[in-house]
């Protein structure tokens, strides 16, 4: 059973009844739904769901077993896993990068002195996709990041069938990606992080300071998944 210690104080979610042992203790339950940082723990469930994702439809996957493990110790406030009753569904990885474009150190390297998130992955278990869960996520991690003081921009490369995915994310098209993998090509894109000070505010790099699922959504569940 996956763990949930590593919940964040702002996340009230939704509390099935209590049940009562023998002895009067009451019994911790899972949450239905939960937000929170990903953490090493969580890098197999990451993987298996990447792989599947990834590998059956291009062969390759945006970061390997190793290489999860090294952000989410590196950097896992900039991760973001969606869990329903402790089982993740839906996760996205990210690290800070400091040029304008990306290279081929982006892959691999967190600059923690960067204003631009490089967003490496986004997947959704396959039995919860077609559920608008990539969107929101997505929607709500660009909402996480504007809480960072120091971040400016998140930027990510995508093959180009899922260009019309994150255009109605509200990412832009910067060009063609210097980066290939094997025979693929990808595009990268880029989307504005503007400083709201409501949000910024009292804010902690670590901590998100709302529940995505009780916030007001401007994505529906029309949206492309993936």
């Amino acid at each position: 059973m996956m763990s949930v210690v590593g919940a964040q104080p702002f996340i009230k979610p939704m509390q099935s009844s209590p049940s009562v042992s023998p002895g009067n203790q009451r019994r911790h339950t899972l949450p239905a739904s939960e937000v929170r940082p990903l953490n090493t723990q969580d890098a197999i469930s990451v993987f298996e769901i990447e792989r599947e994702a990834f590998i059956s439809v291009s062969g390759e996957c945006p970061l390997h077993l190793d290489e999860v493990r090294h952000f989410l110790t590196l950097c896992p406030e900039l991760s973001m896993g969606w869990f329903e009753e402790g089982r993740l569904v839906a996760f996205i990885i990210g690290s800070l990068w400091d040029q304008d474009r990306l290279t081929t150190d982006a892959l691999t390297l967190h600059k923690p002195c960067g204003s631009t998130v490089h967003i490496h992955v986004l997947a959704v278990h396959r039995t919860f996709r077609q559920q608008g869960k990539g969107p929101l996520l997505m929607w709500r991690y660009l909402q996480y990041l504007r809480c960072l003081p120091n971040v400016r921009r998140a930027v990510l490369m995508c093959e180009d069938i899922l260009i019309p995915f994150y255009r109605k994310s509200g990412f832009k098209v910067l060009g063609r990606c210097a980066i290939t993998v094997a025979n693929l090509t990808f595009t990268e894109m880029w989307y504005p992080i503007s400083g709201h000070a409501y949000m910024r505010r009292n804010s902690e790099a670590i901590r998100f300071p709302q529940n995505p699922l009780t916030l007001p959504l401007t994505k529906t569940d029309e949206q492309v998944d993936v």
